[in-house]
């Protein structure tokens, strides 16, 4: 990874921590992030958790939510991705949610070992930092950065009532086909490249069941509400 990504890495960390949680954020407009036609392609979402979601009219659920960090360092929705074809796109994903999860796939209670692989980025695999970790140390002259830990599949841990350290995915689906599927982590921030060479309007979804716990074992509010755990990638 060059020096330009990774600061490019640190400066939307550092945004969003100036902007913080409380941002006041629309979820019925999508744009896409300002970028020159040529050249890699930044991409930065954010993930909340904790975000008021009502349900049935009456019951307020706190829930998660992707946004786009935008060019003018705002929260956006994330209910409308656009994205170019046939040029690297660099994606970071800042993710503020914690716990991991024993349930993984379609419903609520799969465990579909796919979405637990990094599918469809170059040479399938993903870069975490922990963000609850320094990203670079200074000694004697020396500024070290933080090396990312290299990811292409995240484990089962413990017995049976263990799970993943996967807090969500960012998963582009066409037709059932998984084209891209980036686990995440909470509390840290995950970058990944990629390449969509197929032009059409896709699906994004997350797969961990991360809605409403009461209704449907969390296949429910967030994860079926557009612009919050699901939405669409048009890639033009």
């Amino acid at each position: 990874m060059d020096d330009k990504v990774f600061y490019a890495l640190v400066t939307a960390v550092v945004v969003i921590g100036g902007i913080g949680i409380g941002v006041a954020y629309s979820y019925t407009t999508s744009h896409p992030v300002s970028a020159p036609s040529t050249g890699p392609y930044y991409l930065t979402l954010v993930i909340t958790p904790s975000n008021p979601y009502v349900y049935n009219s009456t019951y307020e659920h706190n829930q998660p939510s992707y946004f786009i960090l935008a060019a003018n360092n705002t929260l956006e929705s994330a209910a409308n991705i656009i994205l170019p074809a046939h040029r690297e796109i660099v994606l970071t994903i800042i993710d503020y949610d914690s716990g991991p999860t024993p349930n993984i796939g379609n419903t609520s209670t799969s465990n579909s070992t796919i979405f637990t692989k990094v599918i469809g980025t170059v040479g399938g695999v993903e870069y975490q930092y922990n963000t609850t970790s320094a990203l670079s140390t200074y000694k004697n002259g020396t500024t070290t950065l933080q090396k990312p830990e290299v990811i292409s599949q995240i484990n089962w841990f413990g017995n049976s009532t263990g799970g993943y350290n996967i807090t969500h995915t960012f998963t582009i689906i066409n037709s059932g086909q998984i084209l891209v599927n980036i686990p995440t982590w909470g509390g840290s921030t995950t970058l990944a490249y990629l390449y969509l060479n197929n032009t059409g309007t896709y699906t994004w979804q997350c797969y961990v069941p991360c809605g409403l716990s009461e209704v449907n074992g969390g296949w429910s509010g967030a994860m079926t509400t557009v612009g919050w755990m699901t939405g669409t990638v048009v890639v033009d």
